[in-house]
C-alpha cells in the first residue's frame, strides 16, 4: 500500500470510529431520559398479612422419667436362696412370688411350737374342768344342806306343836330338836364352803391362780407360733404391687441374711416425669398446670400431661421446686432414667393481632413495621405485646388484621419506598 492509499485508510476508520461514538452516546442518553421519566424501580420484598388468633409463651425445662413407684425388696431372714422366679424386664403382678428361701428349720420350729401350745391348752383346759367339778360340788352341797335344814325346821315345828298337845313324848321331841341343830350346823358348814369357793381376786384361791398361770402360759406359746408363721411368710418374697423388675441381685444357693438385696420391683404404668422449676418460672407452674413433654431417645413421640404434685420445698442445696408429671404409660415406652423435655405455658392470649417477628423493625422512637400502602412501604408504629420465637402479638393505629406487613427488608428500605411484593407467607 502506498502512503496516499494508507491516508485514505487511516482517515475512512477515524470517520467510522467517530460515527459509533456518536451512536452510543446517544443510546446512553435515551436509556437515562427513560428512566427519569418512569421513576426509581420497586424494591421487592416478602409480606405477610396480619391475622388475628391466639398466641402462647411457652418455656422449657428438663426432666427426667421416674417410676410411679418403685421398691427394693430386701431379705428380712437369714436362709439360702431356694429359687428366683423372674428376670430383670419380667411384668410382675402384686402378689406373685418373686423370691423363695429355705424355710425348712423354720418349718421344724412351728412344728415344735405348735406341739408346746397344744400341751399348754390341755392343761389350761383340764385345771379349768377341775375348777368347774369343784364348784359345782360345792353348790351340790350347799343346795343338799339347804334342803336337809328346812325340813328338820318343819318336822320340828310339828314335833313341837305335838309336844305341847300331849301326844309325843320328851325322848321324841329332844331327837327333833337335836336333829335341827344338826341340820343347820351342815346348812352353816356348806355356806362357808361356798364363800371360799367365791372368794374376791385379791383372795384368788391356788385353784383359780393355776388356771391364771396356765392361760399365760397359753398366751406365750401362741405368740411364738405367730412369730414363726411370720417368719415363714417372710421367706417367699412376692411383688408389692403390678411393675416391671428392674434389679436381680441374687441367684438360687447363695446365702440372704437381713437386708440382703434381692430384686427391685418399678411400676412404670403411670411413669413420672420429675422436673425442677427454678425460682423464677414458679409463678407460671402449679398442680393442674398442663405440660408437653417430648423424650430426645423417642423421636417423634410426644405426651400431654398436668402437673400431679409440685413440691412447697426448693429441693437441698438448689433454688428449684420438683414438680411431678403423670403420663399413662401402657406399652412401657417410657424407661426409667430417661432424659424429657418439658414445655410449660407462660402467657397465653387470645383474639390478638399477630405478625412474624422478624417483621417488627427498632426504630428511635421504638417498634415499627412497615406496611404495604398502595405500592409503597409506610412505616407505622406498633407496641409490640407477648412474643414466642416466630411471632409477636402487636397493636397500632392502622394495623388490622388482614394487612399486609413486609417481613423481609431490603436493607435500601425507607418510608415510601415502592415495593413489590414477591412473595407471601
Amino acid at each position: 500500500m502506498t502512503i496516499t492509499n494508507r491516508a485514505a485508510f487511516n482517515a475512512a476508520v477515524s470517520i467510522a470510529c467517530a460515527a459509533a461514538l456518536g451512536a452510543a452516546a446517544g443510546c446512553a442518553k435515551h436509556d437515562a431520559g427513560a428512566a427519569s421519566a418512569s421513576g426509581p424501580q420497586p424494591l421487592p420484598v416478602t409480606a405477610s398479612a396480619v391475622r388475628v388468633g391466639t398466641l402462647t409463651s411457652t418455656f422449657a425445662l428438663s426432666g427426667t422419667v421416674v417410676p410411679a413407684r418403685q421398691a427394693n425388696l430386701a431379705s428380712v431372714i437369714s436362709g439360702t436362696i431356694q429359687a428366683v422366679t423372674v428376670q430383670i424386664g419380667d411384668r410382675v403382678n402384686a402378689g406373685q412370688l418373686l423370691v423363695q428361701i429355705d424355710d425348712s428349720t423354720l418349718q421344724a420350729q412351728m412344728a415344735q411350737d405348735e406341739a408346746t401350745l397344744a400341751e399348754a391348752r390341755a392343761r389350761l383346759r383340764q385345771t379349768q374342768a377341775t375348777n368347774r367339778g369343784t364348784a359345782l360340788t360345792t353348790t351340790g352341797s350347799l343346795r343338799s344342806a339347804q334342803v336337809t335344814y328346812d325340813a328338820a325346821v318343819a318336822d320340828n315345828r310339828r314335833n313341837e306343836s305335838l309336844f305341847r298337845q300331849g301326844y309325843i313324848s320328851q325322848q321324841a321331841i329332844d331327837k327333833s330338836r337335836s336333829d335341827l341343830a344338826a341340820a343347820q350346823a351342815a346348812l352353816q358348814s356348806a355356806q362357808v364352803a361356798a364363800e371360799n369357793a367365791s372368794m374376791s381376786s385379791s383372795q384368788t384361791s391356788a385353784a383359780q391362780s393355776d388356771v391364771a398361770s396356765m392361760a399365760a402360759a397359753v398366751t406365750v406359746d401362741e405368740a411364738a407360733v405367730r412369730t414363726v408363721e411370720t417368719q415363714i411368710a417372710q421367706a417367699s418374697v412376692r411383688a408389692p404391687f403390678d411393675g416391671i423388675v428392674t434389679q436381680r441381685n441374687v441367684d438360687p444357693g447363695s446365702l440372704a441374711s437381713p437386708g440382703t438385696q434381692l430384686v427391685q420391683v418399678s411400676q412404670l404404668n403411670p411413669a413420672y416425669v420429675n422436673v425442677g422449676v427454678p425460682d423464677g418460672d414458679l409463678q407460671y407452674v402449679r398442680a393442674g398446670s398442663e405440660a408437653d413433654i417430648t423424650v430426645d431417645a423417642l423421636p417423634g413421640h410426644s405426651w400431654k400431661g398436668t402437673v400431679d404434685h409440685l413440691n412447697a420445698a426448693a429441693g437441698e442445696g438448689t433454688l428449684t421446686y420438683l414438680a411431678r408429671i403423670a403420663l399413662p404409660n401402657p406399652e412401657l415406652t417410657l424407661k426409667a432414667g430417661m432424659v424429657a423435655n418439658v414445655s410449660f405455658v407462660a402467657a397465653r392470649n387470645v383474639g390478638v393481632l399477630i405478625i412474624p417477628r422478624g417483621a417488627i423493625a427498632s426504630t428511635d422512637n421504638g417498634s415499627a413495621v412497615y406496611v404495604v400502602d398502595n405500592g409503597k412501604a409506610k412505616l407505622v408504629a406498633v407496641q409490640v405485646g407477648l412474643q414466642t420465637q416466630s411471632e409477636s402479638q402487636i397493636s397500632g393505629k392502622g394495623i388490622a388484621s388482614g394487612t399486609s406487613v413486609i417481613t423481609q427488608r431490603p436493607d435500601a428500605l425507607q418510608d415510601g419506598s415502592p415495593v413489590k411484593v414477591v412473595s407471601s407467607n
